[in-house]
């Protein structure tokens, strides 16, 4: 073989050489991207199912309300006689400071309704008595509701009169059996009230029901 085909035999040999080394390469890189992007869609796929199985954490926010009249809620209130501010003094739940022998307290029937806060006087075929309260500081008003047992007599009335250091406060207030009236007056400066029950025939209950003093 002459020089020249030594020659270029060594270069094709040469080139050949570089192409496989090229495609060797090539091959290489390509099978590494393949490698490389099933694992990580391996590895992402992995991570998704283990989010979703992961327990969350779900927080409940529970609103009590008070069960409606009637409806055995454990958190309901007993029906009051009348509504009254938080501040109000409910006198039926002290001991009378006048008069306290001639007043029963307890629960009366009035209207048909039961009067859990009530005062009931025995007056009998008496002229009546009062039955009298400190007035606490800064009480301005007294209010009540007033009437007589629904166990006396059809036509029986009684007149209720209010006293502030025994004299005359707000207007009387007359009531026949099955009637409930307001009876109020302006006690501010004084320093006891009082409340007298004048039975125009032989009575035997007539009830103040839930005496309040007012700011």
């Amino acid at each position: 073989m002459d020089e020249h085909a030594t020659v270029r035999a060594a270069v094709i040999s040469r080139r050949g050489a570089v192409v496989a080394a090229v495609i060797t390469a090539l091959v290489t890189l390509v099978t590494s991207s393949v490698t490389v992007y099933f694992t990580t869609r391996a590895e992402q796929k992995q991570s998704e199912a283990s989010a979703s199985t992961t327990p969350s954490t779900v927080t409940e926010t529970v609103t009590r309300t008070r069960g409606q009249p009637g409806s055995g809620g454990a958190d309901e209130e007993p029906e009051s006689d009348a509504a009254s501010p938080a501040e109000a003094v409910h006198l039926a739940d002290r001991q009378p400071d006048d008069g306290k022998m001639y007043w029963e307290r307890g629960e009366v029937t009035v209207g048909k309704r039961k009067r859990p806060r009530a005062l009931t006087m025995d007056s009998s075929c008496s002229d009546g008595y009062p039955v009298g309260y400190n007035i606490d500081r800064n009480m301005s008003t007294f209010r009540a509701e007033v009437g007589l047992a629904d166990h006396e007599d059809s036509g029986t009335a009684v007149t209720f009169a209010v006293r502030v250091d025994g004299d005359p406060a707000g207007a009387p207030v007359t009531v026949r059996v099955g009637e409930v009236a307001e009876l109020s007056a302006d006690v501010s400066g004084g320093f006891r009230v009082s409340v007298r029950a004048d039975p125009r025939e032989c009575v035997g209950d007539a009830v103040l029901i839930d005496p309040v003093l007012l700011p």
